[in-house]
């Protein structure tokens, strides 16, 4: 593995009024590059963290686990993947990590070592079946909310036992419906937040389904987003959401406002080329799969709290 390291200049269009000041000055880092081999990716896309442990699942059908500082220390692969391969990831309270198997309709659960141990889901339109999943969450009680999109563009909950226990969303543009849910993150309080890709917005919801707030508006300037593909918590409350369309990441505060977005189009560090997950780590910053680019890129945005 080759790790890469550099000073973020250019490539931070603005820091707002981000916790902690502005980054401009300080180290950002990267690892991988195209390839096949440990510590290599091929197009990653989701990325999770628990317990200083960054998996990461790209389109080989592998999930890679590395240390914080990107040193490889395990691969495991998936049984399937002939269909085609997992979007999002998600961790479960218990340290159990969920694996969006996207075109074999299903959710995934594994261990921290790489053992399956459940699978929720089956082909279909109906209660607790699926048809392309997109990302999967989890909340403090180990409820499993699932994103889709396909027949019926939804989110659906299940809880810890993989049994379901409701849905909501349509096919559109109007609040509380989805065009592509695209990534989902889990507040402390419960709240469930859908990266509404193809709508270009994040929409916040109770954890039963009642709508809270949108987020977002088609554009590049700041407070817009295009193709947001996933969104996450961060420990100090803020909202940070990767941005496919505008290669970059953004950082909203608890009500909506923007404070700043990092990155923009390129292949150097600090650059994106359609970026596709992220993932907080306190006293590190934000892990980003820079999907065109093959790699993992650290940005020093400030994220705040004790642990990720």
């Amino acid at each position: 593995m080759r790790l890469m390291c550099a000073i973020l200049t250019a490539a931070v269009m603005g820091c707002g009024g981000c916790d902690g000041g502005s980054p401009t000055t300080k180290d950002i880092f990267w690892w991988g590059g195209a390839g096949r081999t440990n510590g290599k990716f091929f197009k990653p896309r989701g990325i999770a963290i628990a317990d200083g442990r960054v998996y990461v699942v790209d389109m080989t059908g592998r999930i890679q686990v590395f240390g914080p500082d990107g040193r490889w220390l395990a691969t495991w692969r998936l049984e399937q993947i002939n269909r085609g391969y997992p979007s999002g990831l998600g961790v479960r309270p218990d340290g159990c990590l969920g694996v969006a198997d996207t075109h074999n309709f299903r959710v995934l659960i594994y261990t921290p070592a790489g053992e399956r141990v459940q699978v929720i889901g089956r082909e279909g339109g109906g209660e607790g079946e699926f048809t392309y999943v997109t990302d999967v969450a989890f909340d403090a009680d180990g409820n499993v909310f699932v994103s889709e999109h396909g027949r019926v563009p939804r989110v659906q909950k299940f809880d810890k036992a993989g049994r379901f226990v409701k849905m909501w969303g349509a096919s559109g543009d109007q609040p509380g419906a989805f065009i592509r849910p695209q990534g989902l993150a889990v507040d402390r309080g419960g709240s469930v937040y859908v990266a509404d890709a193809s709508a270009h917005r994040i929409q916040k919801f109770s954890g039963d389904g009642v709508l809270q707030a949108v987020i977002g508006e088609p554009g590049h300037g700041p407070g817009q987003v295009m193709y947001p593909y996933d969104v996450a918590v961060l420990p100090n409350g803020n909202l940070a959401v990767c941005e496919y369309g505008n290669n970059r990441v953004q950082v909203f505060d608890r009500e909506g406002a923007s404070l700043g977005t990092w990155g923009g189009p390129g292949r150097e560090p600090g650059q994106f080329a359609t970026p596709w997950g992220l993932a907080p780590l306190a006293g590190r910053g934000l892990y980003v799969t820079d999907r065109g680019n093959h790699r993992v890129q650290v940005l020093p945005v400030p994220v705040g709290g004790e642990g990720a």
